[in-house]
């Protein structure tokens, strides 16, 4: 009878071991807004990334990164006429970008289980090729005709790498000391590829990206670039609420400092009347009232336990700053 209780119990510790080492998976999904372009037309693209997996895993994401290798490589085929692939175009790996003013790099990005990351990318964006934002990917002049389009994510480009995903080595199972160490991360199988986007280029068929018609005040600041109006009428606009002119809200940082006050940021991609912009968005989290932190120091050298005020406001949140990136 013992030995089958210890059978049974080394049965079900050797499957939760081996379920706990499944390799997670990825998806990633390409879109393109317009399929149809001239050819120095800009061209939207979302890029997503899922966790398809049953646990959580972080992945690394390009916070504004312009300096280092990429982490996204946009490659395009030219479809011939008995339907072959060519490659024509492969964008540099090597990141070509202004750091006079940022060194950025790419961050962690924890994704629960179904959870999704979107990149959005502005294809033939001049105006920002060269800036901080990894979003923006200049194209040769291409010839009219059907294209393929596809992005390959290479996170073992970034120096954070060993800390976000665990090598596939040929060796099985995984060293008992990296599952220790990194028990609920994602296992790396190689460079993951999306799926294939058809993009028509015609040059007759020109159709660059405007700003859209004044629908509300917001989008009307936003158009002539008015950032401190912008400011004032951020904190009303409604979620709920479609604005044409802002292209893409990133989201906000997952983690702050728990130390008030603390502040954290997101960018903000926009259609203004000198074409496409980034802005800033800074916000404060959290108020210390500085008169009554010193009256409470008095209470406490007279031998208050608590003063009978709030010091600070731990549910307060404002806008600070506005600003074009």
């Amino acid at each position: 009878m013992a030995r089958v209780i210890l059978f049974l119990v080394c049965m079900i510790s050797g499957t939760v071991f081996s379920a706990s080492l499944r390799p997670p998976e990825l998806k990633i999904s390409l879109k393109i807004d317009r399929k149809k372009v001239a050819n120095n037309d800009i061209i939207p693209m979302q890029l997503t990334i899922q966790n398809v997996t049953s646990h959580r895993g972080n992945i690394l994401i390009p916070y504004g990164q312009n300096s280092g290798k990429s982490l996204f490589q946009l490659r395009i085929y030219l479809i011939d006429s008995v339907n072959h692939y060519h490659l024509v175009f492969d964008s540099p790996i090597d990141l070509d970008m202004d750091t006079s003013k940022y060194r950025a790099t790419d961050g962690f990005w924890m994704l629960d289980p179904g959870e999704q990351f979107t990149q959005p990318f502005f294809i033939n964006d001049t105006k920002n090729h060269r800036k901080r934002i990894e979003s923006s990917i200049a194209l040769p002049k291409l010839s009219d005709g059907t294209y393929a389009v596809q992005f390959l994510y290479m996170p073992e480009n970034s120096q954070f790498f060993k800390y976000a995903f665990l090598t596939d080595v040929q060796e099985d199972p995984i060293l008992n000391d990296d599952v220790d160490v990194y028990p609920d991360h994602f296992r790396w199988e190689g460079t993951f590829v999306s799926n294939f986007v058809e993009l028509e280029i015609d040059h007759l068929r020109e159709m660059p990206l405007q700003p859209k018609h004044h629908h509300c005040a917001l989008c009307k600041n936003i158009t002539n670039e008015n950032w401190a109006k912008v400011k004032h009428q951020w904190g009303r606009r409604k979620k709920n609420v479609n604005h044409p002119n802002l292209l893409w809200v990133y989201d906000g940082p997952q983690a702050v400092l728990s130390s008030l006050p603390t502040f954290f940021g997101f960018n903000v991609i926009c259609q203004t009347k000198n074409g496409i912009t980034y802005i800033g968005l800074n916000y404060q989290i959290g108020k210390i009232y500085r008169f009554r932190s010193r009256i409470a120091w008095i209470f406490h050298a007279i031998g208050f336990r608590k003063a009978p005020f709030k010091t600070s406001k731990v549910n307060w949140q404002k806008l600070i700053t506005v600003k074009e990136l």
